[in-house]
């Protein structure tokens, strides 16, 4: 036993170098959330703010031309047993848009949100809810598990502020 404990001394450092790096492997963010939410963001951003239904915020259609922006924060998949974006069919996310006019304060650009349904075809098909007081309008396009999410807001509100940080910079 005098031997082992003598010859078995490295062992101790090197059992806690593997235990760090288990922890650190461990604790990696899932980078999916992130990518669906890009991929997202780039399929909503290629609409025209008509496709959008995007309005004044004084209740008016859009009837200008801009560059439309968004955020997307994903609350499903199809499959839903997806870990990888290449295996993913279909991006069910919340989003928020709004047109580019220049010289345009925030607080008066034209907006949308709400929920959308991304497939990821080439090009991607974006699929909103149109306008208007139906409800069922949105749940007809989110799958009966998803609803309670579809309806829930932004969680990461750095997606919202990076939003905006990004339309101040374009229409200044």
């Amino acid at each position: 036993m005098l031997f082992l404990r003598r010859q078995g001394w490295w062992l101790l450092p090197e059992l806690v170098a593997v235990g760090i790096l288990a922890g650190l492997l461990a604790a990696q963010p899932n980078p999916l959330p992130d990518q669906l939410a890009a991929r997202a963001q780039t399929a909503l951003e290629q609409l025209s703010p008509a496709e959008l239904e995007l309005y004044e915020p004084s209740g008016h259609a859009v009837d200008h031309g801009g560059k439309v922006l968004c955020a997307a924060e994903p609350f499903g998949t199809e499959p839903s047993t997806a870990d990888r974006i290449e295996d993913v069919e279909r991006i069910y996310a919340v989003y928020f848009c709004a047109v580019v006019k220049p010289g345009t304060p925030w607080d008066y650009a034209s907006r949308s949100s709400g929920p959308a349904v991304i497939t990821l075809t080439d090009p991607p098909a974006v699929q909103t809810a149109k306008s208007g007081v139906d409800p069922d309008r949105v749940w007809a396009m989110i799958p009966d598990e998803l609803e309670q999410k579809a309806a829930a807001r932004f969680v990461e509100w750095g997606r919202l502020a990076g939003l905006r940080t990004r339309y101040e910079q374009a229409a200044a």
